[in-house]
């Protein structure tokens, strides 16, 4: 027996959750994390205000002890998984805890997407948001140094087509404002008329599909009012035009991937040539494209259900075969991550899972995915085709969904959302574990809720007495809604996941050997 190297017991802070149970409390760096990945929205349980509140509370707590984890962690939430609008105003929450650091003009730098080093300036419409978001919270201040400082390096270091991209025009804060501010100096003779146009209102947006398409609308207008077209004559030049455009930036590649989205129905009301649809879908199924965007793979499937739901099958079916495979290919390859053992995938289907709260996303205005339980049912599609495992809902009781593991993962999506309200609309995790206790034993357990629950799972004996019969499986929990309390205590088996990201896919592939691994990969950002 050890006499001086004795274990050491874990105290766990429990809480009573939202839903009345019996939770634990995230360790505040995870909880920093689950909000960074989740997002700032009006929630089931939480107003958008109570959870500014807790998310500014954990900046303040966690930069008094580790300022350049949360630095890191912000960065980390808008490089890295492509949140934005809570890694604004995380940036402004975190300012006042910056002066005197050696981070602060670091943190408000331009990052370097290719050497992965700098700040939280993504691209430069972050700019603009950032100090709109100070100028909200701190009407009549001044910018900090550490911003303007940021800033000034992040203007100087973009080129022409972004400073003509993200000017801002018409909005609270535009780069002719930034530039007034910050007084950047440009780099080269080139560069120098590039910023002059800009404060002059000379400088253009290029290589963009809204600008070429808009300029073809001028164009053809301008025609009409002469009289050198008719009206009739009009819309077929504006249709050849628009097609025209779209070949352009498909085949040179111009395009942007959320844009080439936004614009799959367009070019099929185009009635875009089989050459036009061939590059397109091309480039929807490029794999290093679709990772250098920073595309989340719910929208690629956003983009398939517009397309599904409002344009005929034939004219959308080679979109429909593209976007499928594309996102797949936002996903790392699940296929061979467990080959060996048995996986379970369990979806929380309860009611405060579909309540019609929280945030959602959006394709040309079209409202998708705009509950928890849409996003549940698209992460556990994916997990269970990728991993080819065992697919389960639970709520007031556990039940298994029978699904064809030769269907699309949104076809899978689709089967889960389907059986919906069939085990009830309570949340028992301990029901979990009573029906998986006949099914055998699992070597890992996906769970993928909100994380509130009306039992005791952390003592309750259906979770202990699996244990005894089939041994301790991985838990891993997939929270999809940060409310910063689990129903699980820490341990070596315990996976924390958090969001709706491609990252949690690149997480879980390494969380088995490294439970702690993305504390590690934002302790790994360099700044």
């Amino acid at each position: 027996m050890s006499r001086y190297n004795q274990k050491v017991k874990r105290t766990v802070e429990t809480v009573t959750n939202h839903q009345g149970g019996t939770g634990v409390k995230y360790d505040p760096k995870l909880e920093l994390i689950a909000i960074l990945t989740t997002g700032l929205d009006n929630s089931y349980y939480e107003k958008l205000s109570d959870r500014e509140n807790r998310f500014v509370q954990l900046i303040d707590e966690l930069s008094k002890k580790d300022i350049e984890f949360v630095a890191k962690a912000l960065v980390y939430a808008r490089t890295v998984v492509g949140q934005r609008s809570v890694t604004h105003f995380g940036s402004v929450s975190l300012v006042k805890h910056l002066s005197g650091s050696a981070i602060g003009k670091r943190f408000f730098s331009k990052r370097d997407k290719n050497g992965k080093t700098g700040g939280i300036v993504y691209r430069l419409d972050d700019v603009l948001e950032i100090i709109a978001a100070y100028q909200h919270f701190n009407p009549g201040k001044p910018l900090p140094n550490s911003m303007k400082k940021g800033f000034k390096m992040a203007l100087e270091s973009a080129d022409a087509y972004e400073l003509a991209k993200y000017q801002g025009k018409g909005k609270a804060v535009s780069l002719v404002d930034v530039i007034n501010l910050v007084r950047p100096k440009p780099t080269t003779p080139q560069m120098e008329g590039v910023f002059k146009d800009l404060m002059t209102g000379k400088l253009k947006q290029f290589n963009t599909i809204e600008d070429k398409n808009s300029k073809a609308g001028q164009d053809v207008a301008a025609k009409v009012k002469s009289g050198e077209i008719t009206k009739a004559q009009a819309e077929v030049e504006l249709t050849h035009a628009k097609e025209s455009n779209y070949s352009e930036l498909i085949a040179t590649r111009k395009i942007g991937y959320m844009a080439l989205l936004r614009n799959l129905r367009n070019i099929i009301q185009n009635g875009a040539n089989p050459e036009l649809i061939k590059g397109a879908c091309d480039l929807l199924t490029d794999e290093r494209l679709i990772r250098k965007s920073l595309i989340f793979p719910h929208q690629i499937d956003i983009a398939l259900e517009v397309l599904l739901q409002e344009v005929s099958s034939s004219a959308a079916r080679p979109f429909v075969t593209a976007l499928n495979k594309a996102y797949e290919l936002a996903i790392p390859n699940l296929v061979e991550l467990f080959s060996h053992g048995r996986t379970a995938v369990v979806i929380d289907t309860s009611g405060s899972m579909h309540g019609g709260y929280g945030s959602y996303a959006s394709m040309n205005g079209k409202k998708i995915n705009a509950n928890p339980i849409d996003k549940a049912a698209l992460i556990g599609a994916t997990l269970a085709k990728g991993i080819g495992a065992d697919l389960y809902q639970f709520s007031s009781s556990t039940e298994e969904i029978r699904y064809n593991p030769s269907d699309s993962i949104n076809t899978i999506k689709n089967t889960c959302l389907n059986q919906q309200g069939r085990v009830g609309h309570g949340t028992d995790f301990g029901s979990i574990f009573t029906r998986l206790q006949s099914s055998g034993k699992y070597d890992r357990i996906f769970i993928i809720s909100d994380l509130q629950g009306g039992d005791r799972i952390v003592t309750n004996s259906p979770f202990q007495t699996y244990k005894s019969k089939h041994g301790e499986p991985f838990i891993y929990t997939v929270d999809i809604q940060g409310y910063g309390t689990t129903m699980f205590k820490p341990g070596n088996k315990l996976v924390q996941l958090f969001g709706y990201s491609a990252d949690i896919y690149e997480m879980i592939k390494k969380a088995e050997i490294d439970p702690k691994a993305i504390l590690r990969e934002i302790e790994a950002i360099v700044i």
